[in-house]
């Protein structure tokens, strides 16, 4: 039996529909002024990488926020702590699973 996201298009679905719904609130929590939390965005971030992954498309708003992460890059301010994420999810890799890998 696989355990995998791969036999399953409804988990990619899903990954789409709650990525959607966490991206909603990254973007009120923008407009508000107020921060988005590291967790939430390293969870945006592995969500696009999945969705990516698998070669499906981007819900509108995620893609709107991947956009705003990568607008916001160039501030310097913001440089140093997108670095450290940047840098977390690079040092997590080797411990992800393949698409096309099996558990």
């Amino acid at each position: 039996m696989s355990s995998g996201i791969h036999s399953s298009p409804a988990r990619l679905s899903e990954v789409s529909r709650l990525a959607t719904l966490l991206a909603d609130q990254a973007l009120d929590a923008q407009i508000e002024h107020r921060p988005i939390p590291d967790l939430q965005l390293r969870a945006l971030v592995e969500a696009a990488e999945l969705l990516d992954a698998y070669g499906q498309a981007l819900p509108p708003l995620l893609g709107q926020v991947m956009h705003e992460i990568n607008t916001e890059r160039a501030d310097p301010k913001r440089a140093r702590r997108d670095d450290e994420i940047g840098r977390l999810a690079w040092m997590l890799r080797p411990f992800r699973s393949k698409p096309n890998e099996r558990h």
